[in-house]
């Protein structure tokens, strides 16, 4: 064959690179990339030969689609029609067939073989031929018959094609029924009939074309007298599948791409209501229960699934690049839809052994590098196994041919490590334990270990976890156990989280407190650079605290202050040359290692804020003061301070929205939750959708239950629904956090100043409750991109010398937020003379960091009343002041902890002369009627341009109410006295005195007098009886009245004009001539009346 010189080059190359391609297909047979390389090598050469070989070694390792078996089998086929064949390769192609056939649901192999099947019967009854001994038997009518029935019947699970096979089947029966011996053909007859009513029962789009071939058959067939009896028969037989049918057309024409097969999945999986029949109406009339799904229209639908998302990525190798996005993509919809398909199966009804774990063999040679259908296929066969039945060496050759692979990534071989290391650990829990379990048990984790830090390793250390609790629990092996941790701690030496979880293994389980103290000086080295190493250095001083000596202590302190001193000065340096925020791409999301799951008590906090909350080391170091004297009969606690982690009965898993939920914008009217459910169905558990429309746009936001779905669920960018194509993105991404604006600054002026970058689909802010001087805010676009153009207003000076701080609210720098956990920058301080000054204080402290401000509370002689609060700009500032615990200061030895807002402190009498729960209820207003949606921040700004004074405000969701303290009575007064009421968020409140609420639980109102709501004023309130009017009794409420009862009996109630008073009413004329409403009103306002 001639070949142009371009040709030659390339086949010269091929030809060059070849023997290298064989090889790595040899060392690494289950990469579909490396399969497809060699093949495409091969074909350039031009050796035919080899092509054929080099299939059938993809087909003995991996599951292919019919760009590899129809070559492959039509090759086989032609093999069979040369002269003289022997009965092998006919017994070869019938094999080959099989096993294409269990790959994947394909209609046209399913065709071929049919077509094959039809040629060889006719081939044997032709006689023509020197055929092989056997191939009559092979190839009889009988077995030929059987065996397309049989591809008819795979060939169900597709609706839409299924009439292929089938027809194919029933048209070659047909041809031979005219053949047939009379004697034969009546029965012949009577089996096609069968044939055809079993298909008119099974759901079809051709259905219509079935039923009328039928009405042909039977008219050929049968005598008129038997004709309308069999139609009236199949048309009974045909109504379920014809209302299947309909049900699903709909469905079936959407399926124009792999995410529409999601919406198809989600409703074939839900229970469906019963078709609506005439009941006659009865006592005993019983509601009908949903019709649940169908296993075998279900398990069909995953099939084609699966099918279409392999060819997808098929497509994708033979265009040569392996590691292109659309074989990423395709890989992650097959692996979605094993994993539902045997999920279902595993959820729906009794548990069928042979069945799901041969679909989990068909799942892992669709997608080896799996490690979550691998981790399935070995729990499935440990749920199934039996003493009997299956023996252990079985997972044990399982689980190592998948780590010895070479295709799973760190996370996958950690889940199939942690599966088949969970099976060997149920065998030694028996009563009657397999000894050589334990072996196995640590022979998998430790290849495994070392497999996974290939990879780059597990920063979650579950292996080593795993390994370290076997090796103590079933063999006592501690030493060893010890060595574990050992050679993590070297791996992984820049993670916080080895070391502690070291040390908490050391402490906690062995009690080796010398070797944990070497292991803390080992961790607190500076030049480890670890990620998060404030958790070591408060877990060291916490464990010298209990275990340690004076001299051990000291040391350990002196250390961190040092450490701690260092690293604030590197945080300043570093913020300081930081002009301009900084964002961590979804990608950095999509890679974030997840929570350790702790097999042993943990001693130690969790690095970032993202992880939950941290557990505390040291109450005594991090818990405000209480301003309480222990009671005289209370116990010392017996527990050190340290709280340790219970894994059997571990807290609720705090909420996570900001890690958890996903925007999706390019919405419309009319869209409904459903529609984006079913759009991450395969992504996890949703928790909540919400669709909001916003004047030109409809978005949504989407909460997962956990942070692990979001990965999944932004592989939905740019897919469609209904025909229209959306856009989902991490909600942060478009979210900004905006501190350090001017104090008037509020809503509206937020939104007129952000709103010129872009659509603003909301604006949080903060509570104040408990912290009065917060001011920061949270907005968000709809677009990302609106959102990185409004970061130049980052740094703007809104007032002089105020430059407002604009950054992406990232939930990975949720530390770096200026007012994020403030209560861990402010330390009380307490012991002090009451000489202290407070520029003493900021010298004091001021060489632990930038303080942003001291109080020293003052008593009623201008003196310090001897304790102080001191706020630094940096957390690392506040940890290094903790250091000045025990400080000796003007002779005193003073206190040093951390502040929490939230603790109550102590407070002095109230000046009104009341009790402090009476005072609290005086200048407190009850609000009713508030937006289920409020937000207590934008509510205090509404109430401020009324009132001001407001202290705190409080809402209660589950009852539509909320409760708002004010700084004195007269301000509360004045917000109830607002004359043409107050309108939030286009609904008029209510508003009323705290002291009229019935106690519920919900703010401080305790009086049991009846509510009285006021949405404008009311006309001579009750709580604004003139003192001299009091009753002797008075209830507390906004200081009229409520002053101590005189010694002095108070005049007789007036009687009105009509010789009686109405109950409630104020008495407006005495004679001790006290101040009326209007006298009040006009105080208030400034002026006398």
């Amino acid at each position: 064959m001639n070949m142009d010189v371009d040709g030659g080059d390339e086949s010269i190359q091929a030809l060059e690179a070849l023997p290298e391609a064989l090889t790595a297909v040899q060392e690494t047979p289950l990469a579909f990339k490396l399969h497809y390389r060699a093949i495409k090598l091969i074909w350039a050469t031009a050796m035919d030969d080899q092509i054929q070989a080099a299939r059938i070694n993809l087909t003995n390792h991996l599951a292919v689609g019919d760009d590899i078996w129809i070559p492959l089998l039509e090759s086989m086929v032609g093999q069979t029609t040369g002269l003289d064949p022997q009965i092998d390769a006919f017994i070869d192609v019938e094999e080959m067939f099989m096993k294409a056939e269990r790959d994947y649901l394909s209609i046209p192999i399913l065709k071929l073989h049919s077509e094959y099947l039809v040629q060889q019967v006719a081939r044997a009854a032709s006689g023509s031929e020197n055929l092989p001994d056997g191939f009559l038997e092979l190839y009889s009518v009988e077995l030929a018959s059987a065996r397309m029935k049989g591809l008819a019947a795979k060939a169900e699970a597709h609706l839409a094609k299924s009439h292929e096979i089938w027809d194919a089947w029933m048209e070659w029966e047909l041809e031979r029924h005219d053949d047939l011996p009379q004697d034969i053909k009546a029965e012949h007859a009577v089996d096609l009939q069968e044939a055809y009513l079993e298909r008119l029962k099974t759901p079809h789009l051709n259905h219509a074309n079935t039923y009328q071939n039928y009405s042909m058959f039977v008219s050929k067939c049968l005598s008129d007298r038997e004709y309308e009896s069999a139609m009236e028969a199949a048309t009974a037989a045909r109504q379920e599948a014809v209302g299947t049918i309909a049900e699903r057309e709909t469905y079936e024409m959407a399926l124009t791409n792999l995410s529409a097969y999601l919406p198809y999945i989600s409703w074939e999986e839900a229970p469906k209501k019963p078709p609506k029949q005439r009941y006659q109406r009865g006592r005993n009339q019983q509601k009908p229960h949903d019709i649940p799904p169908n296993p075998k229209l279900v398990t069909g639908l995953y099939e084609r699934a699966i099918a279409e998302a392999a060819s997808h990525r098929a497509e994708a190798l033979r265009h040569g690049d392996a590691t292109a996005d659309a074989v990423v993509t395709a890989e992650a919809w097959l692996v979605s839809f094993w994993d539902g398909l045997t999920a279902f199966l595993r959820e729906h009804g009794n548990r069928n052994k042979d069945l799901e774990i041969q679909i989990l063999e068909r799942a892992v040679r669709s997608v080896p590098s799996s490690g979550t259908l691998w981790a399935s296929r070995i729990r499935a066969l440990d749920f199934f196994s039996t003493d009997d039945d299956e023996a252990p060496e079985d997972i044990s050759t399982i689980a190592n041919y998948a780590l010895e692979s070479g295709v799973l990534d760190a996370p996958a071989i950690t889940s199939v490590a942690l599966a088949a290391a969970a099976y060997e650990s149920h065998q030694l829990s028996k009563e009657e334990p397999d000894v050589s379990a334990f072996e196995r048990l640590r022979a998998v984790l430790e290849s495994a270990i070392g497999k996974s830090r290939e990879k780059g390793g597990d920063e979650s250390l579950k292996l080593e976890k795993f390994l370290v609790h076997a090796l103590v629990n079933f063999a006592g092996l501690a030493d060893e156990a010890i060595e574990v941790w050992e050679s993590a701690s070297k791996f992984y030496k820049t993670k916080y989280n080895v070391w502690t979880e070291y040390t908490s293994f050391l402490t906690l389980r062995l009690q080796q407190y010398d070797k944990a103290r070497t292991v803390y000086k080992n961790a607190s080295t500076p030049s480890r650079s670890i990620d998060y190493p404030q958790a070591i250095w408060t877990a060291w001083v916490a464990f010298e605290e209990i275990h340690g000596t004076v001299d051990q202590l000291e040391h350990a302190i002196k250390r961190v202050r040092k450490m701690t001193q260092d690293f604030a000065k590197k945080a300043a340096q570093a913020a300081s040359s930081s002009s301009q925020a900084q964002v961590v791409d979804a990608q950095q999301f999509l890679d974030a290692a997840v929570a350790p799951q702790n097999i042993e008590s943990a001693v130690v906090p969790s690095a970032a804020s993202d992880q939950g909350e941290a557990m505390v080391l040291d109450e005594q170091a991090t818990r405000a003061p209480s301003h309480q004297k222990r009671k005289a009969d209370e116990d010392e606690p017996l527990e050190p301070s340290v709280k340790r982690a219970r894994p059997d009965h571990e807290a609720p898993l705090k909420r996570d929205r900001e890690n958890a939920t996903v925007f999706v914008a390019g919405l419309w009217e009319g869209l409904e939750n459903d529609e984006l459910k079913r759009l991450f169905k395969d992504c996890g558990a949703v928790r909540e959708v919400k669709i909001t429309k916003l004047p030109n746009d409809v978005v949504a936001t989407v909460e997962f239950m956990d942070r692990e779905s979001v990965p999944a669920a932004l592989t939905k960018d740019k897919k469609r629904i209904q025909g229209s194509e959306v856009s989902v993105f991490l909600a942060w991404r478009s979210t900004l956090y905006v501190t350090n604006f001017p104090e008037k600054a509020d809503d509206s002026f937020i939104r007129d100043l952000f709103g010129t970058y872009g659509t603003i689909f909301d604006v949080r802010w903060p509570s104040k409750k408990f912290k009065a001087t917060r001011r920061f805010c949270y907005l968000q676009y709809i677009s990302p991109d609106s959102a990185q153009a409004a970061l130049e207003l980052n740094g703007r000076e809104l007032e002089p010398g105020m430059p407002m701080n604009v950054y992406i609210s990232n939930p990975q720098r949720k530390k770096e937020r200026t007012d994020a956990n403030v209560e861990q920058r402010e330390v009380y301080v307490a012991g002090l003379a009451k000489s202290t000054t407070q520029k003493e204080l900021e010298e004091l402290f001021g060489e632990c960091g930038p303080i942003k401000g001291v109080r020293v509370p003052l008593d009623d002689k201008g003196k310090a009343k001897g304790f102080a609060f001191v706020e630094f700009e940096h957390e690392t500032s506040a940890l290094a002041a903790l250091q000045l615990n025990n400080r000796e200061v003007k002779k005193r030895r003073i206190a040093v902890t951390m502040v929490d807002p939230r603790a109550p402190g102590r407070k002095e009498q109230p000046s009104s002369g009341l009790g402090k729960k009476a005072d609290l209820i005086a200048r407190s207003v009850r609000i009713r009627k508030v937006p289920a949606e409020a937000d207590e921040g934008l509510l205090q700004q509404t109430l401020e341009k009324v009132a001001s004074g407001i202290k705190r405000v409080e809402i209660f969701k589950d009852i539509g109410e909320a409760t708002v303290e004010f700084d004195t009575m007269a301000s509360a007064a004045k917000l109830l006295l607002e004359t043409n009421g107050v309108t939030f968020q286009g609904v008029k409140l209510e508003l009323m005195e705290e002291s009229q609420v019935k106690p519920s639980g919900a703010g401080p109102a305790a009086s049991k007098a009846p509510a009285r709501a006021t949405g404008a004023r009311q006309t001579a309130p009750a709580a604004f009886v003139p003192r001299a009017a009091a009753v002797p009794k008075p209830k507390a409420r906004l200081g009229i009245g409520a002053a101590k009862t005189s010694a002095a009996k108070p005049p007789p109630q007036q009687a009105s004009s009509s010789g009686t008073q109405s109950q409630g009413e104020a008495t407006v004329g005495s004679s001790s001539g006290g101040k009326t409403q209007d006298a009040f009103r006009a105080m208030l306002s400034g002026g006398k009346k």
